[in-house]
């Protein structure tokens, strides 16, 4: 059954040999991440804090920010 979502963001949905029928509207959560950090880079922010949902559809945004701005 072909699946199209406007919410689904978690990048384990990229995976197409386990989810071969579906297809996204929205980015992951990795290319909102980068944008995340490209704000906080032109702020010249040193500290900023995260909100989220508990669960994996929140912490994967969180813990996709979080792991581009340490590589930055």
């Amino acid at each position: 059954i072909p699946q199209v979502s406007y919410a689904s963001t978690a990048p384990e949905l990229s995976d197409n040999t386990r989810y071969d029928f579906f297809s996204r509207v929205v980015p992951p959560d990795t290319y909102q991440a980068q944008a995340m950090v490209d704000i906080v880079r032109a702020m010249r922010w040193n500290y900023v804090s995260t909100v989220a949902s508990e669960g994996n559809y929140g912490e994967s945004g969180v813990d996709a920010f979080i792991q581009k701005s340490r590589e930055e």
